[in-house]
């Protein structure tokens, strides 16, 4: 049985099969070379990237400025954007970050709503529809929104490989054993199912791996309910052949493979939070402790790198879970000594994914088509 849609799903998904359909901007491997250029900061055609999509040429002069890293996602989100507002024939581009004046208060009173703050607005040449791309802390994570007389339709975009979203889980005890807790079911209710099936996993068992053995119900939760805790209507990617997709966000099992994940070690990190944990394996690899001061061979230690390709060491792995930073460390030669206070932990994470690989446009505008427009 077919689920139906809502009726701001059947009417945005009837606008966009309506519309011829379009390949994306730039597709997955041109955007792959593009975003690891930009990573190692090296000189790219700006102006170029500027005609086709000026949202990707902005967010990487900002990278370049900043000294920053920009994710790859970013340019997939504006990507998409803006073959989206081509399809809808918004040919006006505007940078929200520099011209705040653009869209009307009335408009942005309704972002506000959403817990979002506009990026780009794509907009018609008198104004009168507006696709702003948009992003928040608490919304949609990366998002298009269309207003038509205050009519919106929220889109989040995905890469044909994405999480959904990916929390930092509740910080573990000395024993390495999942903490569940109130407040983050409170917050993060499309995991509790996930969580329920793995509550008796340890952190500290499964070091240098990721667990996957969830039932498809709980990670079909976990997908499903990210995007109405998050108001999204549908979910745009790009399919097999590089056009671009639109589905409804609730329908998403239908389309990819789903996938869920529990991470050790994820990218967040702390200060050490299992301290006698962290001894334990500093002594099981040979090390030596005096008061807080710590002395271990290298060669017992894996390297950390610097992100962004760049292949500097910034740091070295007591094993997966911890690591200590080369600005904290005295070399010894074949020995590095540090102080435990400055060993940093990586606090676990949980996340539903997807994976769109074998996705065409033309089968889902054929399974969707005469609903959405009935």
């Amino acid at each position: 049985m077919m689920i139906p849609l809502t009726k701001l799903q059947k009417e945005i998904m009837a606008e966009f099969y309506h519309c011829a359909p379009h390949k994306v901007i730039f597709n997955k491997t041109a955007r792959t070379r593009l975003w690891k250029k930009a990573t190692a900061k090296e000189d790219l055609d700006l102006d170029s990237i500027r005609v086709k999509c000026p949202a990707l040429a902005h967010r990487i002069e900002k990278s370049y400025e900043t000294g920053g890293n920009i994710q790859s996602a970013v340019f997939s989100e504006c990507v998409y954007a803006q073959t989206l507002a081509d399809m809808l024939h918004l040919e006006i581009f505007t940078n929200c970050t520099e011209n705040h004046a653009f869209i009307p208060q009335r408009i942005l009173a309704l972002l506000q709503s959403y817990n979002l703050s506009p990026r780009y607005a794509y907009s018609n040449r008198n104004k009168s529809r507006m696709l702003i791309q948009a992003g928040g802390c608490k919304g949609i994570d990366s998002a298009l929104i269309t207003v038509i007389d205050l009519n919106i339709y929220t889109i989040e975009f995905k890469e044909p490989g994405a999480k959904t979203c990916e929390p930092d889980l509740p910080k573990y005890r000395e024993d390495g054993k999942l903490l569940i807790t109130t407040d983050f079911l409170k917050r993060y209710p499309q995991f509790e199912q996930m969580l329920m099936e793995q509550r008796d996993l340890n952190f500290f068992d499964i070091i240098g791996s990721n667990e996957h053995d969830f039932s498809p119900e709980s990670v079909n939760i976990a997908v499903t309910n990210n995007y109405v805790k998050k108001y999204a209507d549908v979910v745009c990617t790009e399919d097999v052949d590089g056009y671009l997709v639109m589905m409804p966000a609730n329908q998403i099992s239908l389309w990819a493979e789903i996938v869920g994940e529990i991470r050790p070690a994820g990218r967040n990190h702390y200060n050490v939070w299992t301290p006698n944990a962290l001894k334990s394996f500093i002594e099981e690899k040979g090390g030596t402790i005096v008061h807080s001061i710590a002395t271990m061979e290298k060669s017992k230690l894996a390297i950390r790198k610097e992100r962004g390709g760049h292949g500097k060491i910034s740091g070295y792995k007591i094993n997966p879970l911890f690591f200590i930073y080369t600005r904290h460390c005295t070399d010894l030669g074949d020995f590095i000594r540090f102080d435990l206070h400055d060993v940093q932990q990586l606090n676990p994470t949980i996340a539903g994914k997807m994976f769109f690989k074998s996705l065409q446009y033309g089968n889902v505008k054929k399974y969707y088509f005469n609903e959405a427009t009935s």
